[in-house]
């Protein structure tokens, strides 16, 4: 669909240019995970510029304003996480990263400049709003758990409402990708050593062999997503690594398996780690071989529970794009550190399309080194943001009714595990001993 179907909102218009530009210039300048430090110093820097209060240092490397209108509540929160990916940029761009082995390579050089395109439209009509707006430059999404941090320093203090966006080059540009429910997984991390008897290759009579138990292992956890869960349910058991042995004649003592479990649904993620405790535990003891299991809580799925939130994101977005554009984005096992924000505030996360491929092109994935964006998309996310705080903050008769109705109808969900820095869980797995099942705090 053509561009020149959406109606970009005329503040976001007005500061196209510079949007484009920032967008630009973080992509040439890339900084990794709680490494952000130039880039929270430019945010910084704008933000003060546009007579916005400033909080740096938020969850390390974050960066939070607050832009009061006639008062302090309600209160808005916009997100943008701000770090790169360690991978070699291959896309030729005028603007390719000029830090070598860093990238851009996920859209978050857009998220942070749409954001702050948002933060200057909204400025320049301080005097319209009936509340706040506050804007988190959130650090390390990427894998560290940035938005846990920065809740844990307060962030959200004061917010009423928070929003998100990812940019996803998966749907075409200006597609708002509008999901209730499970719309990111449960990332976890799992490392399983299994220790046999080593020996000469020629006699293995009197060995056990870690390679051959540690083969049929990776084998059997296939069947825990395939004959366990529900098949109406989601889930993704994927062994990634698999490093061990000596020599080609040596019959090898240990090997280690690496992988990952993706989930939305809390009682499927404990079923995946109880059966593959078993599995690991009588794999291993059948081959007279030993195993520790050890499974590390990521970040918890990122679900949209709230029909108010999801509406307001829906209204501001039909208004930007065609009605043919709002709908269910493509859905992924991924993960995104936002489902903290959700945990402590009602919200919406959605995605806005954001490939540049044309028509018959495959789109680039994200995470990939020739990875870019249409950067109309950024207009899109931009204009969303602000018809948003226009409907609760500007045109609403009564600005703490409309956002108090959004935070009635929320249930806060459960805590979540503890993420695997914090805390994991150890399956010590031995074929001469009881199964064991131990959590311990590092």
């Amino acid at each position: 669909m053509s561009t020149a179907s959406f109606a970009i909102h005329p503040g976001i218009e007005a500061v196209r240019s510079e949007i484009i530009e920032t967008r630009r210039y973080l992509h040439a300048h890339p900084e990794l995970s709680f490494e952000e430090f130039e880039t929270a110093k430019l945010v910084a820097r704008k933000l003060r510029e546009w007579g916005i209060e400033v909080e740096e240092g938020v969850g390390r490397t974050g960066v939070v304003g607050t832009l009061c209108g006639a008062s302090e509540r309600p209160c808005i929160a916009f997100r943008a996480d701000m770090d790169a990916l360690p991978i070699q940029e291959t896309t030729g761009l005028e603007f390719a990263s000029t830090v070598p082995g860093k990238m851009h390579a996920c859209g978050h050089d857009g998220h942070v400049a749409e954001l702050l395109g948002v933060a200057k439209a909204l400025a320049a009509r301080r005097e319209e709003l009936k509340g706040s707006v506050k804007f988190l430059f959130q650090p390390a999404e990427e894998g560290k758990g940035g938005a846990r941090v920065m809740v844990a320093d307060g962030c959200l203090e004061g917010v009423d409402l928070v929003y998100g966006i990812h940019l996803w080059t998966y749907d075409e540009v200006g597609v708002v990708g509008l999901h209730p429910g499970p719309v990111m997984a449960a990332s976890d991390r799992f490392e399983i050593v299994v220790r046999g008897a080593g020996g000469h290759g020629a006699a293995p009579q009197g060995t056990v062999d870690a390679i051959v138990a540690a083969a049929q292992i990776v084998q059997s956890l296939q069947s825990v997503v395939s004959r366990n869960v529900d098949p109406l349910k989601n889930a993704v058991l994927t062994v990634g690594q698999i490093n061990g042995g000596y020599n080609y004649n040596i019959i090898c003592d240990e090997v280690r398996l690496v992988g990952t479990v993706r989930t939305f649904d809390r009682d499927i993620q404990e079923l995946v780690v109880k059966r593959m405790h078993e599995v690991t535990h009588h794999t291993a003891a059948a081959h007279g071989a030993t195993a520790t299991l050890e499974y590390y809580f990521g970040y918890p799925p990122t679900v949209n529970t709230s029909d108010a939130c999801l509406g307001h994101v829906r209204r501001a977005a039909l208004r930007v794009v065609p009605e043919a554009l709002v709908r269910s984005p493509f859905l992924s096992m991924g993960a995104e550190d936002f489902s903290y924000f959700l945990h402590e505030r009602p919200g919406c996360f959605f995605f806005v399309g954001a490939s540049p491929a044309g028509p018959g092109e495959e789109p680039v994935p994200h995470h990939k080194s020739n990875f870019t964006i249409h950067e109309e998309a950024l207009m899109v996310a931009a204009s969303v943001f602000v018809g948003i705080v226009e409907d609760l903050l500007v045109k609403a008769d009564d600005a703490a009714a409309a956002v108090a109705e959004a935070v009635g109808e929320w249930v806060k969900p459960p805590p979540p595990p503890k993420h695997g820095l914090a805390e994991h869980v150890t399956c010590a797995c031995d074929s001469g001993m009881h199964e064991t099942l131990k959590r311990s705090v590092e």
